[in-house]
């Protein structure tokens, strides 16, 4: 088993605004309408990539679409460096490069699709809010239970699912897991000194051959002043069935360089968290609702 123990300084989501801004998203959705031609905002605003194809809107079995196509350009470029570091050459490689790619039909411009299904499984501003997403592309197919009890005063978030890859092997891609935030654990662990009685936020991802748990906890910052959260995230990779002792073995011998990667992508998060989110909660009501009906 390998196991990784790191902390992380992020900006908080202060609890009342949490509340509020789910409010704001409820609102919006319901005050919207929905048909098969599309998603009509209250400010008359129409997204033609969401539509109603089944039930009636925000009922319990409605389910909606949306379908995407992506565009990639793929080029190859080849740069040459001589001795003395110049570029000489380059052009003629990147001609050479470009002619490959011209015969091997793969050329500059790939088109790739996703469709994104959601079912309204309960809508109750008072009791939950359950949405299943089934999402499918090319290449891989992910579906998502997400359930977050009482949405009024939001107590806990719960989010399980499976993906499944469509290349081969399959077995390399499929895997499911689960995740639950305890917010009412949460909140007051991040805001004082209360210890919870478990990690009030915790994920298992369950592979053929490999086992990842994760559990985080947060305290105040040591400098209460800027109520920052500090955020102890461990990590623990274990081996699976008749596989367990081999994964041991490769565990062990990759084990700096997994702590690293797991301890990188740790910082990745908390940097991208701390440049979004304080724009957005110093956001009020009426700015997010300015702000998402602005982002159609």
């Amino acid at each position: 088993m390998v196991s990784v123990r790191h902390k992380v300084v992020v900006e908080p989501v202060p609890y009342p605004w949490l509340v509020d801004a789910l409010a704001v998203i409820r609102t919006l959705a319901e005050e919207s309408q929905a048909d098969a031609q599309g998603l009509v905002l209250p400010d008359g605003q129409v997204i033609p990539d969401i539509r109603l194809t089944q039930g009636r809107h925000l009922r319990p079995g409605s389910v909606y679409l949306t379908e995407a196509e992506a565009e990639a350009e793929a080029e190859v470029e080849l740069e040459v460096e001589d001795d003395d570091g110049d570029d000489d050459g380059d052009g003629e490689a990147k001609a050479d490069a470009d002619a490959d790619a011209d015969e091997s039909g793969t050329s500059e411009e790939a088109e790739a699709s996703e469709t994104v299904q959601i079912t309204v499984r309960e809508w109750d501003h008072r009791r939950a809010v359950r949405l299943e997403l089934a999402l499918i592309s090319d290449d891989m197919n992910v579906e998502l239970d997400a359930t977050l009890k009482s949405p009024d005063r939001p107590s806990l978030v719960e989010i399980s699912g499976r993906m499944r890859g469509d290349a081969a092997p399959r077995t390399l891609f499929d895997m499911v897991g689960r995740a639950r935030v305890r917010l009412d654990d949460w909140c007051p662990a991040a805001d004082t000194d209360r210890t919870p009685p478990s990690a009030p936020a915790a994920a298992r991802l369950d592979h053929r051959w490999i086992r990842a748990d994760v559990r985080a906890e947060p305290r105040p910052s040591p400098s209460r002043d800027d109520g920052r959260w500090e955020i102890h995230v461990t990590v623990s990779l274990r081996g699976r069935r008749l596989l367990r002792p081999v994964a041991a073995v490769v565990l062990a011998v990759a084990a700096r360089r997994i702590r690293r990667s797991v301890v990188q992508a740790l910082d990745n998060l908390a940097a991208q968290w701390n440049d979004r989110v304080p724009h957005l909660v110093a956001m009020n009501a009426d700015q997010l609702r300015e702000t998402l009906l602005s982002r159609p």
